[in-house]
C-alpha cells in the first residue's frame, strides 16, 4: 500500500482545502512532518483514518469535535496504490461530514473509487465503503493505527498487547483467518454436505426397490417367454389374414356386380329423356344459324331510323347557333373600342396615386419615429435624474457601513476565544465524554461477564444432564447386550445340534445304501436262479448242477429301502435349509453385537448367566416343525432387539453430538468470560488513567461541570462567529457598494449622452416630416389617395375583363357552329350508307328464313339457346351413352373375375370376427412383451443406478471419514495460533536485529510462553525483564523496532506489500546521540521499499531529513492550517 495524495478541508484546525502530495515526499524514503504544537500535524493522520474508516481514533465517539468551529463541513479524500507482482491498482476514498450541532457531525457523502483508464465507483454508501476498504486492506482501524499509522498514544500499544489480542491482530495483518475460523467453517460445511449426500444416496438406493442380478435374470426370462408367445400369435394372425383377404375380394366383387346391375337399370329408365334432349339440340342448332341474319336485319332497321332523326335535329341546332354568333361579334367590337378610349388616361392617374401612397406611408413612419424619439428623450432625462439620486444614496450608505464595521471589530476583540483556551476546553470535553462512555462500556462489560457466567453455569448443568442420560443409555445397552448374547447362545447350540444330526443322518443313509446294494445282489441272484435249468450250465459258475439255488424271502424289501433313503435325504435337505437360516440369524446377531460394542465398549465386561438349552429331540414331536417354531421366535426376538438397539444408537449419536456441542460451547464461554474479564480489567485501568490524566492536564476544571464551561464558551464562540460573519459580510457589502457606485456613475454618464443625442435626432425628424406632407398635398389634391387608387385599378380591370369575355364568347360561338356543320354533313352521309346496307341485309335474311322450318321471327328467337346450354345438353347425352357402355363392360369384367365363385355374408362376417380376435390376441401379446421390456429396461436402469450409487456412497463415506479426522485435528484455533506464533517469532527476530542497531547490541526482544514480549538485556549477561520496566526512550526504541519489523512483513490480504509507515511521537524522549542513531537507521531503510513518515517538532530531526512537510498553524485572521513541501 502506497499513499499518493491526501486532501483535507474543515478538519480540526484545517479550514481551506489542503492537498498533500505523498508521491514527492515518499521518494526520499524517510520524510518528516514538522510544525509547532497545535499546528495540526496529528490531524493529517486523523484525516487518513477518517477517509479510510470514517473514524478519528482520538475523538469521542470517533467523530465528536472533529469539525472546525468556523466551518459547517469536513471533507477528506485519500488516494493510494496497491501493488503486487501481477498488477498495480489505484483507489480513492472520499468522505464528507456536515455539522449536526456544536460537537457532533453526520455523514453526508462517501465514495470508494477505483482510478484507472475509466473511473469506477465501487461503493457510494457509508457502510458499503467501510466494508469495501476493510475487505480490500484486511485491517481494522485498530490494526491500522497499531501497525501502519501510529498516532499519539498508540505507538507502544502493540508492545504491551496481551497474547490473545496480539494473536488476533496478527491473524488479520497476515491474513491467517483462512487457516482458522474460515478453514473450520469449510471443513464443517463439507462434513454436513457429505453427510447429507450419503443420506440422500442411501435413501435413493432404498427407493430403487428390486435391483439385484437375480431380479434382472427373472425379468429377462419373462421377456423371452413373451417374445415366443407373440411370435405364435403373429403366425396365427397371418393365416387368418390370408383367408380373410381372399373372402373379402370375392365379397367386394359380388357387391360391385350388384351395384353395376342397379346402375344399368337406372340408365335404361333414362332413355326417353335423353331422346327429348337430342331433339332440343337439333332445333337449337338450326335457330343458331338463322340468328345472325335476323340480328343484323333488326339492328340496321333501328339504326337507319335513328340516324334520320339525328340529321333533322342537327339541322335545327345549326340555324340557332348562326344567330348567336352574329350577336357575339357586335358585342366584342363595342368592348374593344371603349377600352382603347379610356385606358391611357387611367394608367397616368394610377401612377400619380401610387407615388402619393408611398409618400403617405413614409409620413406615417416619420411620425412614428418622432413619437418614439420623443418618448426615449423623456425617459433619458428621467434616467439622468434617477441615476444622480441613486449615486448620492449609495455613497452615503458606504460611509455608514465603514463606521459600523469599525464598531464590530472593537466588539470582536472583547469576546474572542483564544485557540489555546478553545482547544483545552474541547479536549477536556472530549475526555469527559470518553470517561462517561467508558463508564457505560464498563457497565455493559460487567453485564456481559455476568451473562456469560450464567450461560456457562447453564451449559455445565446441561453437560451433567447429558452424563446422566448417557449412564441411562449405557444401562439399556447392557440389557440389549445380555438379550443378544442369550439369543446368540441358543443359535450356537442349535448349530452344534445340526452337526450331530447331520452326522447321524449320514450314518443312517450310508447303512441303508449298503443294505440296498445287498438286496440288489440278492435280487439278481434270484433272477439267475429262476432261469436255471437241469443240465444247463450256470451263467455265473458254469456248473451243470444246481444243488441250492437262491431264494428271495422279502419281495418288497427294495421298495421299502428306497422310501427310507428318500425320506432321509428329504430330511437332510430340510435340515440344511434350516441350518442356513440359523447361520444367517447368527451373522445378523454378530453385526448387532459389533455395532453395540462400537458405541458402548464397556458393556463387553457385563456379567450375565446363559440359559440351559434343552435338545429339541428330547421333547418329542417332529423335529423340523419344532425348529421352524423356535426359529420364528428367535427371528422375532432379533427384530425386537434390532429396533431397540437402532433407537438406542440413534439416541447415542444425538447425545454424543449434543455433549460435544455443549463441551465446545463451554470452552467458548470460558474463553469469552476470560476475554470479557480481561477487557473489563483494561477498561477499569483505562478509566483510572483517564481520571489521573484529567487532574494533571486540567487541575482548574471540574469534570462534572465541564459542560457548563463548554456551554459558556460556546456562547462566546457563537457570538464571535456571528461578529466574524458580520465583519466578513461588511467587506462583501463594501465591495458590492463600490461596484454599485461605479456602475451607477457609468449609467449616469451614458444617460446624459443619450439625452443629447435623442434631442438632435428629434429635430431632424420634424423637418423631414413637413417636407413630405407638402409633396403629398400636391399629388393627392386633398383627396383620399387609397380610395381613388382602388377605383382606377378597378376600372382598368373591368375594361380588360369585358373585352376578354366578349372575345372568348365570339370564339366559342364560331367553334360550335363549325362543329355542327361537320356533324350535319357526317350524319347525312351515314344515312345514305345505312339505307344501301339495309336493302342488302334484308335480302339475305329473306333468303335464309324461307327454306327453314320456322314461320315467324319470334319462333327463331325462342328456339335459340346459348352455346353453354347446347354444350351442356350434348355432354349429358354423351355422358349417358358412356355410362351405359361402361356399365355393360364392367358387369362383364366382374363376372369374368368371379368365374362362378360366391360367398355368403354370414361366412364372410364369421371370418372377419375371427380376424379381429386374432389381432386382439397379437395386441395383447405385444403389450405383454412391451410390459416385460419396460420392466427389464427399468430394472436394468435401476440396477445400473444402484451400482453407481453404491460406488458414490463408498467414495463419499471414505471422504467423510477423512473430513471427520480433519475436523478433530483443526478443532479450536490451535493451528492458526501456531501460525500466528510463528509470525510473531519471525517479527521478534527481525525486531531484535533492528533494536541491536538502535541500542548498540544492548537489548533484544523475545517471545515468552504466553505469547507476550520480554526484553533480553545482553549488556547485563542476558538478563530477561518485562517490557513494563523500560524507560520512555527505551520503550520508544523497542516499539520503533517492532513497528518497523511488523510493517516490513505485512502483506495486505496476503498479496499487497505495505509501502509506508507513519510515526507521531517519541523522538522527544531521545538524547542527541541516540536521535542520530535512530535517524541514521531510518535513512538506511530506503532500499527496503518502505517510506517512513515522522511527525515531530524536534529541530535536530528537521535538520537531518531532506524531505519535509511543513505545517503552518491557523492564524487570528481566520485562515486555517496550511501545508507546504520543503526540500533540501
Amino acid at each position: 500500500m502506497k499513499p499518493i495524495t491526501l486532501t483535507i478541508a474543515g478538519l480540526h484546525s484545517f479550514r481551506e482545502k489542503q492537498v498533500i502530495d505523498f508521491t514527492s515526499l515518499c521518494s526520499g524514503g524517510v520524510f518528516g512532518i514538522f510544525g509547532p504544537t497545535g499546528s495540526g500535524k496529528s490531524s493529517i493522520l486523523d484525516a487518513m483514518t477518517l477517509a479510510l474508516y470514517g473514524k478519528v481514533e482520538r475523538a469521542a465517539n470517533n467523530t465528536h469535535g472533529i469539525l472546525n468551529h468556523a466551518e459547517n463541513e469536513v471533507k477528506v479524500a485519500f488516494t493510494f496504490e496497491l501493488e503486487n507482482a501481477n498488477h498495480k491498482k489505484r483507489y480513492t476514498v472520499e468522505r464528507s461530514f456536515k455539522r449536526s450541532d456544536e460537537m457532533r457531525v453526520r455523514s453526508a457523502t462517501s465514495r470508494f473509487i477505483e482510478v484507472g483508464d475509466e473511473t469506477i465507483v465501487l461503493a457510494d454508501k457509508t457502510n458499503d465503503v467501510n466494508q469495501q476498504v476493510q475487505s480490500l486492506l484486511g485491517l481494522t482501524i485498530d490494526d491500522f493505527t497499531r501497525a501502519v499509522v501510529l498516532p499519539q498514544g498508540k505507538f507502544a500499544e502493540f508492545l504491551s498487547l496481551k497474547g490473545t489480542e496480539r494473536r488476533q491482530m496478527l491473524q488479520r495483518l497476515f491474513n491467517l483467518e483462512q487457516y482458522g475460523d474460515q478453514l473450520n467453517k469449510k471443513i464443517r460445511s463439507n462434513v454436513q454436505l457429505l453427510k447429507g449426500e450419503i443420506d440422500t444416496i442411501s435413501a435413493e438406493q432404498t427407493g430403487l426397490g428390486e435391483a439385484s442380478e437375480e431380479s434382472v435374470k427373472q425379468a429377462e426370462q419373462v421377456l423371452q417367454e413373451r417374445i415366443i408367445l407373440l411370435e405364435k400369435r403373429e403366425c396365427e394372425l397371418k393365416d387368418i389374414e390370408k383367408l380373410y383377404d381372399e373372402q373379402t375380394a370375392i365379397w367386394n366383387d359380388m357387391q360391385i356386380k350388384h351395384e353395376l346391375e342397379e346402375t344399368l337399370k337406372e340408365l335404361n329408365e333414362q332413355e326417353l329423356l335423353i331422346n327429348e334432349k337430342r331433339k332440343q339440340v337439333a332445333i337449337a342448332e338450326e335457330a343458331k344459324k338463322l340468328l345472325p341474319y335476323l340480328n343484323a336485319y333488326e339492328q340496321l332497321t333501328v339504326k337507319k331510323q335513328k340516324t334520320r332523326q339525328n340529321v333533322s335535329a342537327i339541322q335545327e341546332k345549326l340555324r340557332t347557333q348562326y344567330d348567336k354568333y352574329e350577336k357575339s361579334q357586335v358585342a366584342y367590337d363595342q368592348a374593344r373600342l371603349t377600352k382603347q378610349q379610356e385606358q391611357p388616361k387611367l394608367f397616368i392617374r394610377k401612377e400619380q396615386l401610387e407615388q402619393a401612397k408611398k409618400i403617405q406611408e413614409l409620413i406615417q413612419e416619420l411620425e412614428k419615429s418622432y413619437v418614439e424619439k420623443q418618448a426615449a428623450y423623456n425617459q433619458a432625462s428621467a434616467d439622468v435624474k434617477e441615476s444622480l439620486e441613486v449615486l448620492q444614496k449609495l455613497e452615503a450608505q458606504l460611509e455608514k457601513g465603514k463606521l459600523l464595521q469599525s464598531s464590530l471589530k472593537k466588539e470582536l476583540e472583547t469576546v474572542k476565544v483564544s485557540d489555546t483556551e478553545r482547544e483545552q476546553v474541547y479536549e477536556a470535553a472530549i475526555k469527559a465524554e470518553k470517561a462517561v462512555e467508558l463508564k457505560r462500556v464498563i457497565k455493559e462489560q460487567e453485564e456481559k461477564v455476568q451473562k456469560k457466567q450464567l450461560e456457562l453455569k447453564a451449559t455445565e448443568a446441561n453437560i451433567e444432564k447429558q452424563k446422566e442420560l448417557k449412564q441411562s443409555q449405557a444401562s439399556q445397552a447392557q440389557k440389549l447386550f445380555v438379550s443378544t448374547q442369550r439369543t446368540y447362545h441358543i443359535v450356537c447350540e442349535r448349530e452344534r445340534e445340526f452337526e450331530q444330526l447331520f452326522s447321524s443322518v449320514n450314518r443312517q443313509l450310508q447303512s441303508l445304501r449298503e443294505q440296498q446294494m445287498k438286496e440288489k445282489v440278492n435280487h439278481l441272484a434270484h433272477q439267475l436262479a429262476d432261469g436255471l435249468s437241469e443240465g444247463k450250465p450256470c451263467p455265473v459258475c458254469g456248473s451243470n448242477d444246481h444243488p441250492s439255488p437262491a431264494v428271495s424271502n422279502e419281495v418288497h424289501t427294495n421298495l421299502q429301502l428306497d422310501e427310507q433313503i428318500t425320506s432321509y435325504e428329504s430330511e437332510k435337505h430340510i435340515l440344511d435349509e434350516q441350518k442356513q437360516e440359523y447361520g444367517a440369524l447368527k451373522l445378523r446377531l454378530e453385526q448387532l453385537h459389533s455395532m453395540l460394542l462400537d458405541a458402548y465398549p464397556e458393556v463387553a465386561d457385563t456379567k450375565y448367566d446363559l440359559p440351559t438349552i434343552q435338545p429339541l429331540e428330547e421333547n418329542g414331536g417332529e423335529y423340523s416343525t419344532r425348529l421352524k417354531i423356535e426359529l420364528k421366535a428367535l427371528q422375532q426376538d432379533y427384530i425386537e432387539v434390532r429396533e431397540k438397539q437402532s433407537d438406542l444408537l440413534q439416541r447415542y449419536k444425538q447425545s454424543e453430538k449434543q455433549q460435544q456441542d455443549l463441551l465446545f460451547s463451554k470452552q467458548q464461554l470460558i474463553k469469552e468470560v476470560e476475554n470479557f474479564t480481561e477487557e473489563l480489567s483494561k477498561h477499569n485501568d483505562h478509566q483510572d488513567t483517564l481520571i489521573k490524566e484529567w487532574h494533571q492536564l486540567y487541575p482548574h476544571l471540574e469534570m462534572n461541570n465541564i459542560h457548563e464551561v463548554q456551554e459558556k464558551m460556546k456562547l462566546r464562540i457563537a457570538e464571535e462567529r456571528t461578529l466574524v460573519e458580520r465583519i466578513n459580510k461588511s467587506y462583501q457589502f463594501f465591495d458590492e457598494h463600490q461596484l454599485k457606485i461605479a456602475h451607477t456613475r457609468e449609467g449616469y454618464d451614458q444617460a446624459t449622452r443619450k439625452s443629447v443625442q435623442l434631442e438632435a435626432e428629434q429635430k431632424n425628424l420634424h423637418q423631414a416630416l413637413q417636407e413630405q406632407k407638402s409633396m403629398l398635398t400636391e399629388l393627392s389634391k386633398a383627396g383620399d389617395v387609397a380610395s381613388e387608387l382602388k377605383e382606377v385599378e378597378q376600372r382598368i380591370r373591368e375594361l380588360d375583363q369585358t373585352e376578354n369575355a366578349c372575345y372568348e364568347t365570339l370564339n366559342g360561338m364560331q367553334v360550335t357552329y363549325q362543329k355542327l356543320q361537320a356533324n350535319e354533313h357526317a350524319e347525312r352521309k351515314a344515312l345514305e350508307d345505312l339505307t344501301e346496307r339495309y336493302e342488302e341485309v334484308k335480302k339475305e335474311w329473306e333468303e335464309q328464313f324461307q327454306p327453314s322450318g320456322f314461320t315467324e321471327k319470334e319462333e327463331v328467337k325462342k328456339a335459340v339457346q346459348t352455346s353453354d346450354d347446347i354444350q351442356k345438353l350434348t355432354e349429358e347425352i354423351q355422358e349417358f351413352e358412356d355410362k351405359l357402355k361402361q356399365a355393360k363392360a364392367d358387369i362383364a369384367k366382374v363376372e369374368k373375375k368371379l368365374n362362378g365363385k360366391a360367398i355368403t355374408k354370414d361366412k364372410w362376417e364369421e371370418t372377419k370376427s375371427l380376424l379381429v380376435n386374432r389381432k386382439e390376441a397379437v395386441s395383447e401379446a405385444n403389450q405383454l412383451k412391451g410390459g416385460a421390456e419396460e420392466t427389464l429396461k427399468d430394472m436394468l436402469k435401476r440396477h445400473e443406478r444402484f451400482n453407481e450409487l453404491e460406488k458414490q456412497r463408498v467414495e463419499k463415506e471414505a471422504l467423510f471419514e477423512q473430513y471427520q479426522k480433519l475436523q478433530s485435528v483443526f478443532k479450536g484455533n490451535t493451528f492458526v495460533e501456531y501460525m500466528a506464533e510463528e509470525q510473531l517469532m519471525a517479527i521478534s527476530r527481525d525486531a531484535s536485529e533492528r533494536l541491536a542497531i538502535l541500542t548498540r547490541h544492548r537489548y533484544a526482544i523475545e517471545v515468552d510462553s504466553q505469547g507476550g514480549f520480554i526484553m533480553r538485556d545482553d549488556a547485563n549477561g542476558g538478563v530477561k525483564r518485562p517490557v513494563s520496566t523500560l524507560s520512555g526512550g527505551e520503550t520508544f526504541l523497542t516499539s520503533l523496532a517492532l513497528a518497523l519489523s511488523l510493517s516490513a512483513q505485512i502483506q495486505l490480504r496476503g498479496e499487497y506489500p505495505l509501502q509506508f509507515f507513519f510515526l507521531d511521537e517519541g523522538f522527544g524522549t531521545l538524547d542527541g546521540e541516540l536521535l542520530d542513531t535512530v535517524v541514521t537507521a531510518l535513512e538506511k531503510l530506503q532500499s527496503d521499499n518502505l517510506s517512513i513518515g515522522v511527525i515531530s517538532h524536534v529541530q535536530e530531526l528537521r535538520a537531518r531529513l531532506p524531505k519535509r512537510l511543513i505545517v503552518q498553524p491557523a492564524d487570528a485572521t481566520g485562515m486555517g492550517t496550511r501545508v507546504a513541501v520543503e526540500t533540501l
